[in-house]
């Protein structure tokens, strides 16, 4: 019944507000039925960035009447108030908005943003509740970013009282870390990993003096739930910090994802990195649907050429920087380079820029349509809703992660205690992941995708990151390349 309700609101919603995206009935439809069930829906489509759906998607939930939390990103829940609401109100809705929480006579639907979703104890205890999940395919970094701890000098010293017993250690305790920290400094290495041993004295101390502080006390129980942490080292100060994150970011929401029913939005093509995620977790996916977006897929043209140097080779960013310079001289488009290796990326930018002058830009947004951006892939991903389907894509290191990065190296320490195959169920899909994410906009205008990481083609794994690219097409040359 509630299926056939939407749809009749949503053809009188439609008829007022055109729209191009030809499945937004399908979709309307599939909200409802999910919202009848006690089941869990992974829903894909690259129309998600858009505002297309919120509105189909609003009136199953407003028809539905159960009390229904939607999590999203504050920017769109303003886009709701302002843009959306009203238009609803207009087709026979009757409610009132009063703190983010849209209230009916028989029930309300809760707008709130993850971070505050998390910081809800409330929220947090729910059983069978229906929660609306956008944004999933950020899932795993916004996790990181809300659970992440930073323990700095500040921290130690701001309740502190000299007169007191309990201050004094605290000082001392500080003092004595930083010495031994920088004592275990390794040339170059500004971060410091710790044995078994130091995180059991750590653990001991926070635990003692976990009431010193709130930050005192979170950095206790992470120690307790056995986090990864590390200390980095302030060589310019003089000074360390100790951070400390959940190894599987996933796990510390566990007992809210499997008590209650979900609809999990996700802005990718098909998001199996998400459902692998769950998968770890023991958490059940009813249903996976993919949905086409309000765009014509074409195939991205891809160019692997068959003879490059291995990124360990020491010619490599010479080679690269010479090929760079070639592949941007007859695009007429916007050029994109990407690389998570900070120095190539800057050496890249440097060299091009010697070349091509200010239409090499370093990570800002392009104006003009023969602009070149050299960026790292975070920054692509942020951004690429705000720039116009480029003409290429360069590739010159594909985005396995930095084994440089403390919780990477972590991670995989803890892969290899498990005996588990730290690179392909580790580092591999979370590169596939990121690389389709950063590809996706050259679906729109059949762009092109160069890769001139050596690896794609003398490695296995290298061969299946480029099957995971679809739709795609192989090209044998480019000129004026070859």
């Amino acid at each position: 019944m509630l299926e056939i309700t939407s749809h009749q609101y949503l053809k009188k919603f439609i008829k007022s507000h055109q729209t191009d995206w030809n499945h937004i009935y399908s979709f309307g439809r599939i909200i409802s039925k999910c919202l009848q069930t006690n089941e869990t829906y992974l829903i894909n489509s690259e129309i998600f960035p858009s505002n297309i759906w919120i509105s189909p998607l609003l009136i199953s939930v407003f028809l539905s009447e159960e009390n229904t939390t939607f999590v999203l990103t504050k920017e769109k829940i303003e886009i709701i108030k302002k843009n959306h609401l009203e238009d609803l109100k207009n087709i026979g809705f009757e409610f009132i908005l009063e703190n983010d929480q849209i209230i009916f006579s028989n029930h309300r639907v809760s707008l709130i943003t993850l971070e505050n979703l998390l910081s809800d104890s409330n929220i947090l205890r729910l059983t069978n509740h229906r929660i609306i999940f956008s944004g999933i395919e950020n899932i795993k970094e916004d996790l990181k970013n809300h659970f992440r701890i930073s323990l700095l000098k500040k921290h130690w010293f701001q309740n502190i009282d000299k007169k007191l017993l309990a201050s004094q250690r605290i000082i001392n305790k500080y003092n004595s870390l930083k010495k031994k920290f920088f004592l275990k400094k390794v040339l170059d290495n500004d971060y410091i990993f710790l044995d078994s041993k130091e995180v059991s004295l750590l653990s001991n101390f926070f635990n003692e003096y976990a009431s010193f502080s709130d930050q005192f006390q979170r950095v206790s129980d992470a120690l307790s739930k056995r986090w990864a942490c590390w200390v980095q080292l302030d060589n310019i100060n003089f000074e360390w910090k100790f951070f400390l994150e959940p190894l599987d970011e996933l796990s510390q929401i566990k007992k809210l994802l499997s008590n209650n029913n979900f609809v999990f939005l996700s802005a990718l093509r098909k998001d199996n990195f998400f459902e692998e995620y769950l998968k770890k977790q023991s958490i059940k996916i009813d249903l996976v649907i993919n949905f086409k977006s309000n765009f014509n897929e074409k195939r991205i043209l891809l160019y692997v050429p068959p003879r490059q140097v291995l990124p360990n080779n020491p010619l490599f960013t010479k080679l690269i920087s010479d090929k760079c310079k070639k592949l941007v001289i007859f695009s007429k488009g916007v050029t994109l380079l990407l690389s998570d290796d900070v120095n190539l990326k800057m050496h890249l930018a440097t060299e091009l820029a010697s070349k091509y002058g200010k239409r090499v830009l370093l990570e800002k947004i392009p104006y003009h349509n023969n602009q070149i951006v050299c960026a790292s892939y975070n920054w692509w991903i942020k951004n690429s809703c705000l720039v116009k389907s480029p003409e290429q894509i360069i590739i010159p290191l594909l985005p396995i992660p930095d084994m440089k990065e403390p919780i990477n190296g972590i991670n995989v320490s803890h892969y290899k205690k498990l005996a588990k195959d730290w690179f392909r169920e580790f580092l591999l899909p979370e590169a596939i992941e990121k690389l389709e994410r950063s590809v996706s906009p050259l679906r729109r205008n059949a762009g092109k995708l160069i890769i001139l990481d050596g690896r794609a083609n003398k490695r296995r794994w290298g061969r299946s990151i480029m099957k995971s690219i679809e739709p795609s097409k192989q090209i044998n040359y480019m000129l004026p390349f070859e």
